[in-house]
């Protein structure tokens, strides 16, 4: 083919050349399988990081971390020289000579004071709980509310964010101190808030008694446990001591007993109540005698509320126990 041939072939090609209609669908198919290779692996990212949740979840921590303060505390059958790991189901027992600490999980911790048994019960993230068969502990707990307990032979100590020392028995004679914060401690359906600067007695069967804060007059804290813990014929005139004794600092003392006594003996300790710390609105001298929750949560609200500011600005404000303001 000479050169004029040549050109004369390539004017008869076509001008352009267009692809069949049947070729799209191949080339939208390759388009989507890269699109999906780039993307496919988020799904499976996030499936991932659900499975590694899931396990971090299901790994029960079993073992907190102790610390021998002084003597040799025991371990089970095993001395504490230096430090050591208390597992669920340990016993920790300190002779007269000895304290520990112990390591709440990442939450707080608890110094095992001298005589003393504990016993590591439940070490979960959403749950830590020790049993104190006898002797003292000194708590502190950074944590949110009802994330730590304490069982003893005579209920339990919930933690609502707070510090304390408790003491029993083996029988479950004893007493709560809450140095800070509020602990809660319940026997069955009976139950008591202890907020800082108050204590409560607790006896086996009966539980937790009124609380009280630390300066309440003796005759005072002698009636309360009168009533609580004597016989039923005491009661009456136990009772009638406490309101004679009462101040507006025992308002949370009051607040108990209105809950505790013959529900003939509830307005008479309304109104002491209400003589001392004004009920806030919305809180009505009939709803407070037929135990409303609201009505009484409505009122222990108040009540807190000047109790900590009281505590709290002890030695720099005079807080009128009435209100909470300050005088």
């Amino acid at each position: 083919m000479n050169e004029q041939e040549l050109h004369e072939a390539v004017s008869r090609l076509p001008k352009s050349i267009e692809p069949p209609r049947d070729l799209w669908p191949d080339i939208s198919a390759r388009i989507n399988v890269r699109q999906w290779r780039r993307w496919y692996w988020v799904p499976l990212a996030a499936a991932a990081v659900f499975v590694v949740v899931m396990i971090g979840r299901s790994i029960k921590p079993t073992a907190w971390d102790v610390t021998a303060l002084a003597g040799r505390p025991l371990i089970g059958t095993q001395r504490l020289t230096a430090s050591g790991r208390l597992r669920v189901g340990d016993w920790l027992q300190t002779d007269d000579s000895s304290r520990a600490l112990v390591a709440v999980g990442r939450i707080g911790q608890v110094e095992v004071q001298p005589d003393t048994r504990v016993q590591l019960v439940v070490a979960r993230a959403d749950e830590h709980r020790l049993a104190l068969a006898h002797g003292t502990i000194a708590a502190k707990v950074d944590a949110v509310p009802r994330l730590f307990f304490v069982e003893t032979p005579a209920g339990t100590a919930i933690d609502l964010g707070c510090a304390y020392t408790l003491a029993t028995d083996s029988i479950g004679k004893g007493v709560l101190h809450v140095t800070a914060g509020e602990v809660e401690f319940q026997t069955g359906l009976r139950s008591a808030r202890v907020p800082l600067g108050a204590l409560i007695q607790i006896r086996p069967t009966t539980g937790p008694g009124i609380p009280y804060v630390e300066d309440a007059p003796a005759p005072f804290v002698r009636a309360l446990i009168a009533f609580d813990f004597e016989q039923r014929g005491t009661r009456a005139r136990a009772i009638r001591t406490v309101l004679a004794l009462a101040r507006a600092q025992d308002a949370l003392s009051l607040w108990h007993v209105l809950q505790r006594v013959d529900p003939a003996m509830r307005g008479l300790v309304y109104d002491r109540l209400a003589a001392l710390v004004p009920p806030p609105p919305g809180v009505t001298r009939r709803g407070a005698i037929a135990l409303h929750s609201r009505d009484l949560e409505g009122y222990w609200t108040t009540i807190r509320r000047i109790h900590f500011r009281i505590m709290v600005l002890r030695g720099v404000r005079d807080i009128d126990p009435r209100t909470g303001r300050a005088r």
